[in-house]
């Protein structure tokens, strides 16, 4: 992935002393766009951005985030902060929409978006870009914030570039920002922990070997299969919409069929993977059944996990594990340098994804210093109630 210097798109970095509001005046603009009715030539510099950004943040390329803002952004205030060159090529893009509340406190702010099934916050950013995009985003803030107090930012990987540069950029600019809530969930790095403790490695393929030989006993041999052709997507879709429905999260009415929006964007977003070569879609049979399903997806060094769902009737043999089992030995044929699952917050580690990747969701202060301290009291004020509430 070609880096690319700060210098190549804006003098924006080079500090406060030159101009207050380096959007307007380095070279840089930021718009907000209307996600619906993009005009022909902004949608196709998304795309053009999305083939150059970083690979850290699958789910903000414009191929998902696109039909993500269609069937699930149905907020009115929702747009797309857009920070673009003089040639009008888009150097950066994050959704944002306006909330008055953080968890049960009041804090009217610009959020970034997420639709249910993205897990990671990041902006989409030319590499290199991060500082330069988060200077000119919060510069535009602070000129113009409405009503807001500060931009909340989830979902952000404390090891990712653009969390690093937001920090850093807000320790030079003596800009207030709070993390609200951190968390981990499992991953796997090119040189992981399993490499170093081959013993729990060994300890659970025994536990698993045991498992698949009942499930081949009750069932018939049991099998692998990764779908790669494209003729093969719709089928699988179906066959995995069907599968979660019939579990636990069908009564819950959490299943994505569940739902026509997140239906629909999980057709479109395995479709558009599929296309690109960037999907990967798995079953496990069991004889002539399906017993567990999962898809995943990999780009340039770094993959992510999507969905999984398995038969219930046959849960005793863990076949949602057997199958996670397959993909972990996928994944040392061709690693990517890092494998986040993706996993609900709290999920522990094993062998299979024994390293941790930390998270966290971050308050950013915005406008002058009257609107700071407005904020810097809220926060306070919110730290002592959570306190007390713990205590």
């Amino acid at each position: 992935m070609k880096s690319f210097p700060e210098t190549a798109f804006a003098s924006a970095a080079q500090g406060h002393a030159r101009a207050k509001h380096p959007d307007a005046t380095h070279g840089l603009k930021v718009d907000f766009l209307a996600p619906s009715g993009l005009a022909i030539e902004e949608r196709a510099r998304w795309a053009r951005l999305s083939a150059r950004a970083g690979p850290g943040n699958i789910f903000a390329q414009d191929w998902f985030m696109e039909p993500a803002l269609r069937h699930c952004g149905n907020a009115t205030s929702l747009r797309l902060a857009v920070v673009r060159q003089l040639t009008g090529e888009w150097l950066g893009v994050v959704p944002l929409t306006f909330e008055t509340s953080l968890g049960n406190g009041p804090l009217p702010s610009r959020h970034t978006w997420l639709a249910t099934n993205q897990f990671i916050g990041t902006p989409l950013i030319l590499p290199g870009a991060e500082r330069v995009f988060w200077y000119a985003l919060l510069a535009r803030l602070d000129r113009r914030p409405g009503v807001s107090l500060a931009l909340c930012c989830e979902g952000l990987p404390l090891d990712d570039p653009s969390t690093l540069a937001l920090n850093s950029l807000c320790a030079e600019q003596d800009r207030l920002i709070h993390c609200t809530s951190r968390f981990e969930r499992p991953a796997r790095l090119a040189r992981s922990k399993h490499a170093e403790n081959p013993g729990a490695t060994r300890k659970l393929d025994k536990r698993l070997d045991g498992l698949e030989q009942r499930l081949a006993q009750a069932l018939g041999p049991v099998s692998f299969t990764l779908h790669t052709r494209l003729e093969e997507t719709d089928a699988w879709i179906a066959a995995f919409l069907a599968l979660e429905r019939a579990g636990w999260k069908g009564r819950a009415a959490s299943a994505l069929a569940c739902c026509t929006s997140t239906a629909g964007l999980f057709r479109e977003v395995i479709r558009n993977g599929q296309r690109l070569g960037v999907a990967r879609l798995a079953s496990l049979r069991a004889g002539d059944r399906i017993v567990a399903m999962s898809c995943w997806f990999v780009d340039r060094g770094q993959g992510f996990g999507f969905k999984m769902a398995y038969g219930e009737t046959w849960r005793s043999h863990a076949p949602g594990r057997l199958l996670m089992r397959y993909v972990a030995g996928h994944l040392d044929d061709d690693p990517p340098v890092l494998f986040d699952t993706c996993n609900r917050p709290g999920t522990p580690s094993d062998a299979l994804w024994p390293d941790r990747r930390e998270l966290g969701s971050f308050v950013v202060a915005i406008g002058g210093w009257c609107r700071r301290a407005m904020l810097a009291g809220l926060l306070d004020a919110r730290s002592r109630w959570q306190e007390r509430k713990t205590a």
